[in-house]
Parts: C-alpha cells; structure tokens; sequence
C-alpha cells in the first residue's frame, strides 16, 4: 500500500513538471527555407498566425528571416525577432535553393535532424533558382499557408508517382549509404503559382542535376513500385498520344559477375489503362493495342538504359547500384567501387507492358 501511495506522489510531482504549451502563444513554424549569402546561409520561416478583426480571428501567414554561419546561430537570431517561442514540432517541409545546394545540404539537414522535436519524415526540395524564400511569400490565394502547401503539394506528387518518394529520413539515408546517391523533388516558382518540375539528383551531399518529370517517372519505376500513376505517352508509328492511368508495376533487380564483366538488370512489369488517346486506330483491335505496348515498352527500355549509362558515366547512383553489388560481395571495398568497378559496369533492361482496358475512350 505504501508503495502504491508513493508511486501516485512521484507522478503527480512529475506531471507538474511538464512543459505545456498553449498554441496562442507560441510560433509553430510550418516551413523554413535556406538561401545562400554572403555571410554564410539566410534561413526564413513561416508560420501561422491569428490576426482579431472585431469578434473574429483572422488567419494570416507570419514570416521571419535571419542571416548567420550556421543554422543554429540562423535560429537564435529568428527567435529575438518573434513575439512568441518559436517551436519546430509542426514542421513540414524545408526548402534549399539550387544555388545552396550546389555548395553541400548535409550540415543543414542534420542541424534540423538532430532536432527532437523535428520529425524525420518530414519533405526536403531544391527550389530551382537561387532564392528557396520567396517561395514562402508567394501568393496562394484563399489564405493558403505556404508550409502546408507545399508538404501536400509534395505528397500528391509523390502519391500519383510522378516523382519517386523521399523525405529526411530517406534523404540522410541514401547519403550516408556508400553505395547510392540521394535525390530531392524540384519545386518551380512561376508567378504566384508553384509546381513540382522534376527530381533533383545528388552526388553525395552536393547536387548535380535536375531530371524532368518524364525521367523523374522513370527512376520511380527503377527504385520502387508504382500504384495508380498517371503518365503520357507518344506514339511513333501514327505520331499520336496516350495517356495511361492506373499503372501499377513491380521490379525486379539483379547482378552477375561473369568473366570479370558486372552486369546490372532490371525486369519491369506494368499494366495500365488508356484512358485518352489522340490517334484514329481502333482500339477496339487488339492488333492496335500489341502495337502501343510494344511502343511503351522500348521507349521504357531504351530511355532507362540511357539514364542508368548516363549515372555511370557521370559517377552518381541514385539507383543503388552499388548498394545491390555490396550485398552479393563478400569482401565490399567502397573506394574500389566508386574509382574502378562502377564505371566497368554493364546494364540490361527489360519491361513487360500491358494494356488491361481501353474502353473508356472508345
């Protein structure tokens, strides 16, 4: 009984020692952004904040910056500019322009990784030019929080497969990984109006380039498996389009080490439906629509050959090739891999395509 009694003391004097806080008096910060300067980096935050017009509280946007070595230093000098503590357990989404991301992103991402109360799935992108903060005061009409927006921006990009998937996590993941690079989704700010245009790719912490929305497609397919996208396609051989939606696929990956020669492949398997399609054939005939897949299918083979040559011969590996070779070799030698063995390697692809319906633009 005694003990009982005490324990009910300890944790009535524990939970009068927690921390509350009441969302009226503190700053959540829903995104932030970095920009490079000439002191080091500029970071920008935005926040929501609840302006009272007569009886009512109108929701508006607050955004901050501050200019220092480092984000720690960033952050001290945002918060003697904040009426109110600013907290970092709502956010969702950090922006790095193209200009500060060719310098290297890691010491920043892990600054924020460190954060406790920051969670690790949160979204990374490269906004494409040289200013990541005038993302957070672009217009967006209907009182739209830029941080919000963005991360959803994000998701249902990532959720229709136009963009492979990633988040910190990932992102921190793939760099500390010996044998893959990471990549970033790519924001573009035209006017008020922003837009996912493709995917950011990464050799280690440094960015490299930019692959646009029909590549971006393609290295989803080699990295994971897509439900329910949506993709466009031309066709050569009567120089029309079709859209096909609900396409779903599976991989599957493989490497050989045969008579010195590494050889990487990858199988693909799709299946779709037309749901749009701008040519005169029937697709009633099933002549015609061996016709379009076999049209997708090497324009798939032959787009992602070029794409995992071009990785090679560049020195990057989004992909995870390496990552695949470490896991069928005994004796993994990173250097050995980065300055002789991946530029040896040999690719092979393969997809399999399959038009499941195409009744609903007949």
């Amino acid at each position: 009984m005694k003990r009982m009694l005490c324990s009910i003391v300890i944790v009535f004097f524990l939970a009068g020692c927690l921390q509350t806080r009441i969302i009226d008096e503190v700053a959540m910060i829903r995104s932030a952004a970095f920009d490079q300067t000439d002191k080091g980096i500029k970071m920008m935050v935005s926040f929501p904040t609840f302006l009272e017009q007569g009886q009512e509280n109108v929701l508006e946007q607050g955004v901050i910056e501050a200019e220092s070595q480092t984000t720690k230093g960033a952050r001290v000098l945002l918060s003697r500019q904040s009426q109110k503590p600013l907290t970092y357990g709502q956010l969702r989404v950090l922006l790095f322009s193209e200009q500060l991301a060719k310098q290297g992103i890691e010491a920043y991402v892990n600054a924020m990784y460190r954060d406790p109360s920051v969670g690790n799935r949160i979204f990374l992108c490269v906004v494409e030019g040289e200013n990541a903060g005038e993302l957070l005061e672009a217009n967006l009409g209907a009182g739209e929080q830029a941080g919000v927006f963005i991360s959803e921006l994000l998701q249902q990009n990532m959720d229709t497969n136009t963009i492979p998937a990633t988040n910190m996590h990932e992102f921190l993941f793939s760099l500390y990984n010996d044998g893959r690079d990471p990549y970033l989704p790519v924001i573009t700010k035209n006017g008020d109006s922003l837009s996912v245009s493709g995917t950011a790719l990464f050799k280690r912490e440094t960015f490299h380039s930019i692959l646009h929305l029909e590549d971006s497609f393609l290295l989803k397919l080699m990295t994971s498996r897509t439900k329910q996208a949506l993709q466009q396609f031309k066709l050569p051989f009567d120089q029309s389009f079709v859209v096909i939606e609900n396409i779903n696929s599976s991989k599957n990956r493989d490497i050989s080490k045969a008579n010195g020669v590494i050889t990487f492949t990858i199988n693909m398997h799709l299946n779709g439906e037309i749901v749009d399609y701008t040519g005169e054939s029937n697709l009633e005939d099933q002549q015609v629509i061996t016709k379009i897949e076999q049209s997708i299918k090497e324009q798939i083979e032959t787009r992602s050959l070029e794409l995992l040559e071009t990785f090679r011969d560049e020195g990057i590996d989004p992909i995870g090739v390496g990552e695949k070779y470490r896991s069928t070799t005994r004796n993994w030698d990173p250097t050995e891999w980065k300055d002789t063995l991946y530029s040896q390697v040999q690719f092979n692809v393969s997809a399999n395509v399959s038009i499941l319906q195409s009744g609903a633009v007949e």
